[in-house]
């Protein structure tokens, strides 16, 4: 599925926040993500090296599209938070270590392929083009999608 490749592409790491995904779809649209028609087009467009899809997976919406998931990738990273100290933006903090750490460590990646609505990553974006000079992509849910993010990619 992943590997070495002698494609003229460029090279993408792509990090996706499902609960975004999932649930800006479902409660704007009622309709659900279409999980393999995205990799298709990202796999047109670059030689991706990695998808890596991040979220709770104990909310049974996103449970249930697991499968659907694995049959595009198997990095599949649970950030479900059993503390009693609840934090919302559980998520987008156990993303955004995985992103910085792969912006540093991935010296042939030309791009990174951010799935998210989130302003919390406009800093990591700053961080890849200006530090890393390296190119980043942008996907979102219409009308879900941090002006700020949209901005600095």
């Amino acid at each position: 599925m992943f590997g070495k490749s002698t494609s003229k592409l460029p090279r993408a790491i792509a990090v996706v926040d499902f609960e975004h995904w999932y649930i800006s779809l479902e409660r704007q649209y009622s309709i659900k993500p279409d999980i393999k028609g995205w990799c298709e087009e990202l796999r047109r467009e670059y030689d991706v090296e990695e998808i890596a899809f991040f979220g709770d997976f104990s909310n049974c919406g996103l449970r249930g599209e697991l499968d659907k998931i694995r049959n595009v990738t198997g990095m599949i990273i649970d950030t479900q938070n059993k503390s009693e100290y609840y934090k919302k933006d559980f998520t987008d903090f156990i993303m955004l270590d995985y992103i910085y750490q792969k912006a540093m460590t991935s010296k042939k990646t030309d791009t990174f392929i951010i799935f998210t609505g989130d302003g919390h990553f406009s800093s990591v974006v700053r961080f890849i083009i200006n530090v890393c000079r390296k190119k980043v992509g942008i996907y979102g849910v219409t009308n879900a999608l941090s002006y700020q993010l949209k901005d600095c990619a």
